[in-house]
């Protein structure tokens, strides 16, 4: 090796492990995983229970109820598998224009050609009384309901792919597995416009029971890493969808936890993890809801017009039982500066990758083969 080589090839290797390391960004994802059964209980201020949860709850988590009422958590027992939290105020949902003209349902078309991609992490969570069992490896009970959820975006007219990599086992280690399938379907489907994990949960069945309109269905948590630069805009969207959801099929969103993970969702922006139902409700529960969960998601990405039903006024003037009154309200599509952030969320990705492939071709040469490179790009190579 040339004299002077060795600082050149010293950067190299450290910008090649910075650019393995980059896309990991101190992966957190694996927080989502309990080695032991069981769930942790969140509790507020005053001792009242909140919520309970199938993984480790950690300081500075955040919850939101379903009445969005927000809390952060500042203290977490783990030998009693207690959690506290205190009340930091309401968060202000998007609010929709109501439409009087009900004879008229168009639905936006603006960037239709966008893409939503769906995988499981988890890929053996199955669902009890339908399965037979909590866990079937690589063929779990939660790709039925990734399957349904694809038709019933599919019918929407949205450009829909589930990936049905298994990423078993149900470790650690599962979210580093499953990136990788979250990467490939972001590179071979863009534009994107959300990438969606479908989880089930591992809570007790009455957190997840509910009617809906009238229906038996599953209730849908949502779920967002706060480690992940993508947090803002992962909020925005989950934050519409249940604005969407409480009006239209209220009940449906169960909550949304922000734990101290990523969930691979800093590779876009617009990712989500979707828990549809626990191991002990039925799956046929779990398959209900995704019908009502894609005309959410597809009004809140897309845009459009939604029907709800609210009590009348002259009902609760009376005091007697309320009877619906159906009301329209319309949804903006995703805005262009907000298509632009999830360019930008790709980009960096792609920007990470190409960075990675130059820095190993770089360091694959010697060390006189670097500096000689180097002079080249720089226009320093002195001539002979």
């Amino acid at each position: 090796m040339q004299r002077g080589s060795s600082p050149i090839k010293a950067i190299a290797i450290f910008l090649i492990v910075l650019a393995a390391v980059l896309p990991m960004s101190e992966t957190k994802a694996d927080n989502w995983y309990e080695e032991e059964p069981g769930f942790f209980t969140l509790f507020d201020e005053e001792g009242g229970r909140l919520t309970v949860m199938a993984s480790e709850m950690f300081k500075d988590d955040e919850y939101i109820s379903s009445d969005n009422r927000h809390y952060s958590i500042y203290r977490v027992d783990k030998e009693t598998r207690n959690a506290y939290a205190k009340f930091i105020g309401e968060i202000e949902l998007p609010q929709f224009e109501e439409v009087v003209d009900t004879s008229v349902e168009t639905l936006a078309q603006k960037d239709r050609e966008r893409s939503i991609l769906l995988y499981c992490t988890h890929s053996d969570e199955s669902y009890v009384p339908s399965d037979g069992k909590s866990s079937i490896p690589s063929q779990g009970g939660i790709y039925d309901v990734a399957e349904s959820f694809k038709r019933s975006l599919e019918k929407k007219g949205i450009k829909a792919v589930l990936d049905k990599t298994p990423h078993d086992p149900h470790d650690a280690g599962a979210y580093r597995r499953s990136r990788q399938t979250a990467m490939d379907l972001i590179r071979k489907n863009t534009p994107v416009a959300a990438v969606f994990d479908i989880h089930r949960d591992a809570i007790p069945k009455e957190h997840y029971d509910t009617m809906v309109n009238g229906e038996y269905m599953s209730r849908v948590r949502i779920v967002i890493g706060r480690s992940n630069q993508n947090r803002k805009a992962n909020e925005q969207l989950a934050y519409k969808i249940k604005a969407i959801a409480d009006k239209a099929y209220p009940g449906l969103i169960k909550d949304i936890y922000i734990g101290k993970g990523e969930y691979n969702q800093e590779l876009s922006p617009r990712s989500l993890l979707f828990e549809l139902g626990t191991h002990e409700i039925s799956k046929e529960a779990a398959q209900k809801a995704t019908d009502n969960l894609a005309d959410v998601v597809h009004k809140g990405i897309f845009g459009g017009i939604f029907k709800s039903k609210e009590p009348s006024e002259k009902d609760q003037d009376k005091g007697q039982a309320q009877v619906p009154k159906e009301k329209q309200f319309k949804v903006s599509p995703i805005s262009q500066e907000e298509n632009k952030g999830a360019g930008r969320g790709i980009m960096w990705f792609v920007i990470v990758a190409v960075v990675g492939f130059v820095v190993f071709t770089l360091i694959s040469k010697s060390g006189g083969e670097i500096k000689s490179s180097l002079e080249n790009i720089t226009g320093k190579k002195k001539r002979e």
